[in-house]
C-alpha cells in the first residue's frame, strides 16, 4: 500500500510547492499527489486552482504568461522541475485540472525520467491523454460513489479509482480488482482509516495528515507494503 502526500507534505511549506515535495520525499512518503494547469502560452505549472493570488492581485493562470505568473508568483514551480526533484526518488500523480491542457502534459511528461500517472475528475481528459500519452497509468476521480465504478474506469481504459475516502469499503474494492484495477482513497487523514483500507486491500491513500505523525503508525499500517 502506497502513502502518497497530496500536495506534497505541506504542514511547514505551502502545498504543491518545491518545498512540501522535498518534504515529502524527506518524510519517506512512497508518491506525492500534485495539480496542474497551463499558462497563456502553453507551460504547465503545479497550483490547485486555476486562480492565484499574489498580495496585490489575483491571477488566472490559464490567461497569464508564465513570465508574468512567475515574476508575481514565484512559489508557483513548473511541472518539469517538480518532475526533476522526484524522478527517481517517489512516484507522481499527476492530477489535470486545467480545460484543453492535455497536450502540454502530455509533452512535459513524455520529456521526463519520474514515474508518473494520470487522473482527472473529467473522465474526458483521460480518454484525450491515452491518445497523446498510451503507455503510462491511469485514473479516474470520484467524489461520489457511482452504482457501476468498475464499468467507469473500464469505460476509459483508466486503472486507478481515486475514490473519495467516505465512499470506500470492501465491496468497492473488489468490483473494481476484479477487472483489473486499484482503489487509492482520497484523503484518509487517521492512523484508523489507514489499517481500516489497507485491510480492505486499497493500492494506496493520499493523506494530508501531519507528517510527524507519520512514523509511528508504519509498523501498522505499513509504508510501501
Amino acid at each position: 500500500m502506497q502513502f502518497i502526500a497530496h500536495r506534497g507534505a505541506h504542514d511547514v511549506f505551502p502545498e504543491n510547492t518545491i518545498a512540501a515535495f522535498q518534504r515529502a520525499v524527506d518524510l519517506g512518503f512512497d508518491a506525492v499527489e500534485l495539480d496542474v494547469h497551463a499558462t497563456a502560452d502553453g507551460i504547465c505549472v503545479v497550483h490547485h486552482d486555476e486562480l492565484a493570488a499574489s498580495p496585490s492581485m489575483a491571477f488566472s493562470i490559464r490567461g497569464t504568461f508564465y513570465h508574468t505568473l512567475r515574476l508575481e508568483l514565484p512559489d508557483i514551480p513548473r511541472l518539469d522541475d517538480v518532475l526533476d526533484l522526484l524522478a527517481g526518488r517517489v512516484h507522481v500523480y499527476v492530477e489535470v485540472k486545467g480545460r484543453d491542457i492535455e497536450e502540454y502534459v502530455a509533452k512535459t511528461l513524455a520529456n521526463t525520467r519520474a514515474e508518473c500517472s494520470v487522473h482527472a475528475f473529467d473522465h474526458h481528459v483521460i480518454t484525450r491523454m491515452k491518445q497523446l500519452l498510451p503507455k503510462i497509468p491511469y485514473g479516474i476521480l470520484q467524489s461520489s460513489r457511482l452504482v457501476d465504478s468498475a464499468h467507469a474506469l473500464q469505460a476509459v481504459g483508466a486503472t486507478d479509482l481515486w475514490q473519495w475516502h467516505e465512499f470506500v469499503d470492501q465491496r468497492l474494492v473488489d468490483e473494481v480488482r476484479k477487472v483489473g484495477g486499484r482503489v487509492i482513497c482520497w484523503t484518509a487523514n487517521t492512523p484508523s482509516e489507514w489499517n481500516l483500507f489497507k485491510d480492505m486491500g486499497v493500492a494506496g491513500i493520499c493523506t494530508d495528515l501531519h507528517p510527524a505523525r507519520l512514523k509511528p503508525e508504519l509498523s501498522t499500517a505499513s509504508l510501501g507494503s
